[in-house]
């Protein structure tokens, strides 16, 4: 780069952002640019935002426009907001909020370095128009890696950690194929990517070599994992080789669907010894009837069998 940039991630909602962020500090990093902790040292403040509720849109755009008012101080010059409320709103939020300097989609974040430069070059980017992503299923494996390198995510890990704690999230999958009525995450997360089985225990090792002792498995969706592969006993067969890795004290699994939580699943958590007995189940609701509306499976009597 012509001279040292410096960027400041500041990252809301959940742990599967918080590995976007990483993600995306990996790719800046790689090119050069130099990540400060506080926006207010920045050149430019990146903004990973959530949509998921309501309290979080609010405070995503309380971060941002804390990170605005920064900029009458002269050093930060941009603030850019990218992530979920970003990528579901698009034009429409920067209609709303014109104190972002620009509104990044996903498909941004392959070009990440470039993009911030000719921000700060003074280019007045173009919000994206939303698109819905859900993609009819089934689809191909191959087809699903192709959707998965057009959002701005590789066959390989660039990842910079952002802090020095001994746990760690780890992504195994993007997206969810699930159609619940109460949740827009298909529509811009798009449809479930399982990562390959390698590239999971190559990252393992990784956050192992930069003192990770317990890692947290993320996904939108992770009883699903290995289904576009074809075969959904993938993660019982990873669980094992992760809990090989040296360094690596704790395994936890994230957000687990009731209705494919399997038998076989539930052996490999507890006859692996470092899982955790750590039971992240998404129960919406106990209620047969409500459950149906909401596009979802079970009731109490199938919810207390499986507890």
């Amino acid at each position: 780069m012509s001279k040292p940039t410096t960027v400041a991630l500041v990252t809301l909602g959940c742990a599967r952002n918080d590995v976007d962020s990483e993600e995306l500090a990996g790719r800046l990093a790689a090119d050069g640019w130099t990540l400060v902790d506080d926006p207010a040292g920045a050149d430019i403040a990146l903004v990973n935002t959530c949509g998921f509720i309501e309290s979080a849109k609010k405070d995503s755009v309380d971060a941002l426009l804390e990170a605005h008012s920064l900029k009458a101080d002269g050093t930060l010059r941009a603030v850019v907001a990218v992530g979920c409320m970003a990528e579901r709103y698009g034009k429409e939020l920067a209609e709303a909020l014109p104190e972002a300097d620009a509104i990044l989609g996903f498909d941004d974040y392959a070009d990440i370095s470039d993009r911030l430069r000719k921000i700060l070059d003074g280019e007045k980017r173009e919000a994206h128009t939303p698109k819905d992503r859900r993609t009819i299923i089934p689809i191909s494996p191959v087809a699903r890696q192709e959707v998965k390198s057009s959002m701005g995510q590789g066959s390989t890990f660039s990842r910079k950690r952002l802090g020095d704690s001994p746990m760690a999230p780890l992504k195994i999958a993007s997206g969810c194929d699930r159609r619940c009525t109460f949740c827009a995450i298909p529509l811009f997360r798009g449809a479930f990517v399982s990562r390959r089985p390698t590239e999971i225990i190559d990252e393992a090792r990784w956050l192992s070599e930069n003192g990770v002792s317990e890692i947290f498995l993320v996904s939108e969706n992770t009883t699903s994992y290995g289904k576009d592969f074809g075969d959904l006993r993938v993660l019982e067969s990873l669980l094992p080789e992760l809990a090989k890795i040296e360094g690596i004290a704790r395994i936890r699994l994230s957000y687990l669907q009731p209705a494919e939580i399997r038998p076989t699943l539930l052996h490999a958590m507890v006859s692996t010894e470092k899982v955790v007995p750590y039971f992240d189940i998404s129960f919406q609701h106990s209620s047969g009837t409500l459950l149906r509306r909401m596009k979802r499976f079970g009731d109490s009597e199938k919810f207390l069998h499986l507890l």
